[in-house]
C-alpha cells in the first residue's frame, strides 16, 4: 500500500506564519544552538521542519529531523522512508528510530508518546542536543485544555503545555515554538512551496480520548466558541501558575532543607499555614525529588498525605517511595529504598547551589 499524502490547502482567511515569526519565537527562549526536530511527516512537524531549516540556514547552525516507527500502523515503515527521501531532497541530516517496547493497549497513545520522547531524547543525548523542537500547536493546546478539564485538572494542568520544559528533569530541552499558531495556518505555509503531507487516519480513530476531543472541540468552535478566546483563558491560567510556582520556590527556599544524614526535612508548623495548593505542590515535588522523578503521585494520594500531615498526631506515611515522618516541629522525607548510594549525593549536588528551588522547577 502506497503512503497516503494530502495536498495542502490555502486557507484565505487563516492569519499566515512567516519565517520572521518563527525566528522571533525561537529566539525568545534562547535557541542559540544546534537543535533537533520530532519530525512525523504531518503537516504539523513538516512545517516545523522547513521553518526551522530556514531558521538555522540563517543563523548558520545545524539541525537534525528524527522520525519515530511506532509499529502502530501497517503503512508506517513505508511512511518513515518516504519522509527519509524527503529529507535527502532537502538536504537535512535525518535519523529514525524504531520502538521495540510493546505498546500497552489499553492506553496505546500515553505509552507511545512515553517510548517516542525515549528514543527523540536519546538521539539527542548522542549528538549533544540540549533541545528538541515539537510541532505542538493552538489546536493541541485547545484539545489537552479540554482533555484535562473533564478530568478534572487543577490550574496546574489547565494551563495545559508550556513553550519550554525540561524532559524528565534532565539536560534536554522540549522547546514548542508553535503553540500560538492553528494547524490550518501551519497547513497555509507548506501550501505556499506545494509540499504534501502524510494523512494519519488514527487522527479520526474514535476508539482515542483525544480523538473524541478534537471532535467535541470542532463542535464547539463551529457553534461559535472562538479559538482566541479559548488561548486567553488558558494564558490567564499560565499567569496564574506562574505566581503559584514562585511561591512554592519560596517557600521551598525558606523552609526545606539537607539533614547531615541526607534526609530533606521542613517546619510542620509552617507548612500548616500554607495555602492547600502550595502545599500539594510542595508535596509533589519533594516526591518526585527523593523518590520516584518519572512518576507523578496521584491527587487523592497526596490529599490523603496532606491531610495526615495536617492533624495532630501524624506519625508516619509512605507515598512515591519516600518516608514521611514526623519529628518534633520537623517533617522528615527519606527514601523508601535506599538501594542507590547515589541518592545522598545527588541532594548534596543540588543543594549545594544556591538557586536550587528553581533547579527542582521540572520535579
Amino acid at each position: 500500500m502506497a503512503v497516503k499524502l494530502v495536498k495542502p490547502i490555502n486557507y484565505q482567511n487563516i492569519d499566515k506564519i512567516t519565517d520572521e515569526d518563527f525566528e522571533k519565537e525561537l529566539k525568545l527562549v534562547g535557541i542559540n544552538t544546534n537543535f533537533a526536530v520530532a519530525l512525523s511527516g504531518g503537516p504539523d512537524s513538516l512545517a516545523l521542519l522547513y521553518l526551522a531549516k530556514n531558521f538555522v540556514k540563517k543563523n548558520n547552525l545545524k539541525l537534525i529531523a528524527i522520525s519515530i516507527d511506532h509499529r502502530l500502523r501497517e503503512d508506517s515503515p513505508k511512511e518513515i522512508e518516504w519522509i527519509k527521501k524527503l529529507m535527502k531532497k532537502e538536504k537535512v541530516s535525518f535519523v529514525s528510530k524504531k520502538v521495540i517496547k510493546k505498546i500497552s493497549s489499553s492506553n496505546t497513545l500515553s505509552t507511545a508518546r512515553k517510548h517516542r520522547y525515549e528514543l527523540l531524547t536519546d538521539v539527542c543525548k548522542t549528538n549533544k542536543f540540549k533541545y528538541l523542537l515539537t510541532a505542538h500547536h493552538l489546536d493541541d493546546e485547545i484539545e489537552t485544555f479540554l482533555m484535562r478539564l473533564v478530568r478534572g485538572s487543577g490550574i496546574k494542568g489547565l494551563s495545559s503545555l508550556k513553550p519550554v520544559s525540561k524532559y524528565k528533569g534532565g539536560e534536554i530541552s522540549i522547546v514548542r515554538p508553535l503553540l500560538k499558531y492553528s494547524k490550518k495556518c501551519l497547513i497555509k505555509y507548506l501550501a505556499k512551496m506545494k509540499q504534501p503531507y502524510i494523512y494519519d487516519n488514527t487522527n479520526q480513530d474514535m476508539k482515542y480520548d483525544r480523538s473524541r476531543i478534537r471532535a467535541i472541540a470542532e463542535n464547539l468552535i463551529n457553534e461559535g466558541l472562538d479559538k482566541k478566546r479559548i488561548l486567553e483563558v488558558i494564558q490567564n491560567l499560565k499567569k496564574a501558575d506562574e505566581a503559584i510556582t514562585v511561591s512554592v520556590n519560596n517557600y521551598l527556599k525558606k523552609c526545606i532543607s539537607l539533614s547531615r544524614n541526607n534526609t530533606l526535612k521542613f517546619n510542620n508548623k509552617k507548612f500548616k499555614k500554607a495555602p492547600v495548593e502550595i502545599q500539594y505542590r510542595i508535596i509533589n515535588k519533594l516526591c518526585r525529588l527523593v523518590g520516584n522523578k518519572d512518576k507523578v503521585p496521584r491527587s487523592r494520594s497526596l490529599k490523603s498525605l496532606i491531610d495526615k500531615i495536617n492533624t495532630r498526631n501524624f506519625k508516619s506515611h509512605t507515598l512515591n517511595g519516600c518516608i514521611f515522618t514526623a519529628k518534633n516541629d520537623e517533617i522528615l522525607i527519606s527514601k523508601e529504598k535506599k538501594s542507590s548510594p547515589l541518592f545522598g549525593q545527588n541532594l548534596k549536588v543540588i543543594f549545594k547551589n544556591k538557586n536550587w528551588p528553581k533547579l527542582i522547577e521540572h520535579y
